[in-house]
């Protein structure tokens, strides 16, 4: 079966309001929104750029796109007249961006795993002003490396993973885990030192972390979003620690799995929220019934649903 559209995908676009909420935590680092400009891949429809608009207005955007008929499709679907369309692919622009210390706020937004995102996140990095923030999207799927595979295919698949990301490995000889949350840690861990990389210890500045998520629409991803910022300064970590999803020392990113539920089930549950405590137990009991095979899969479950739903998206039929 195939994945659904882009721009349907529910836990991609919990990913995105979360996005938005990094973003508009930034004032509190002593700036206005209006110093910054986004640049982002945002596909056919421009969905991330719909909604930074929605909710942050003040922002400037720039659209990069590489094929030429998404790039006509984009002209087609502008929310507002302020976006920038430009048809390139990102790599290129990064080579020829500069900053001339304006702030930006950069999502290098992949659908596949490969060492030129590393090193477009690491230029990147040794590019953008003081106060921007960059977000990085990568495929995190172990499958992708054999595990369904005989074993002389898997090691193949193994060796070739070595080589490619030798540069951003923890060490050599690296375990490639078969469980999710477990490979989609390596990936983070191997951006981390691609961010060590781009700004060492001797820089002034540092890319501190400040939310990870893993997720599946179709298939496994990862997204790490992180802000530029003094190294010893302790502004960011302020900025954000009141906030849930914050993950500001490199810890196991948080999975985004929003169950499906009906209208009239979301709008049930809705007087019991926000709670606190056992929430997926909280919200079962509500609804008397299991919505996963077992009740220990429905409380995680509506465990996942307590702590989205704010950015849960409702996708509802219409006649054009």
């Amino acid at each position: 079966m195939s994945s659904p559209p882009y721009h349907l995908r529910k836990n991609k676009a919990a990913d995105r309001f979360a996005f938005i909420e990094a973003i508009r935590r930034l004032s509190k680092l002593g700036g206005d929104l209006d110093e910054y400009t986004y640049y982002g891949m945002g596909g056919p429809y421009l969905e991330d750029m719909r909604l930074i608009y929605e909710f942050c207005p003040e922002v400037q955007m720039v659209s990069i796109e590489e094929d030429p008929d998404v790039y006509l499709r984009q002209g087609f679907h502008l929310p507002c007249g302020i976006i920038q369309l430009k048809n390139c692919d990102m790599c290129s622009f990064i080579a020829e961006y500069e900053s001339l210390d304006s702030k930006s706020i950069f999502w290098l937004d992949y659908t596949g795993l490969d060492y030129t995102h590393f090193e477009d996140f690491m230029t990147l990095l040794g590019k953008v002003a003081q106060g921007s923030m960059v977000k990085i999207t990568l495929r995190a799927n172990s499958r992708d490396y054999g595990w369904d595979k005989p074993e002389e295919e898997r090691a193949r698949l193994i060796e070739e993973f070595h080589r490619k990301f030798s540069e951003v490995l923890p060490n050599p000889n690296t375990d490639l885990p078969r469980e999710n949350l477990k490979f989609t840690s390596l990936v983070q861990e191997m951006l981390q030192i691609a961010a060590q990389e781009a700004l060492p210890a001797v820089a002034d500045l540092a890319f501190h972390p400040v939310s990870s998520f893993y997720y599946n629409d179709g298939t496994w991803m990862f997204t790490l979003t992180g802000v530029i910022w003094p190294r010893k300064d302790r502004r960011v970590v302020k900025a954000f620690k009141s906030w849930e999803f914050a993950n500001l020392t490199w810890e196991n990113p948080k999975l985004i799995k929003i169950p499906d539920l009906s209208t009239k089930e979301r709008l049930h549950l809705q007087k019991l929220l926000p709670c606190n405590g056992q929430r997926g137990k909280i919200l079962s009991a509500e609804l008397g019934y299991l919505i996963d095979e077992n009740a220990q899969k429905t409380e995680e479950a509506l465990e996942q649903y307590a702590a989205f739903h704010r950015y849960s998206p409702y996708f509802l039929r219409g006649t054009p």
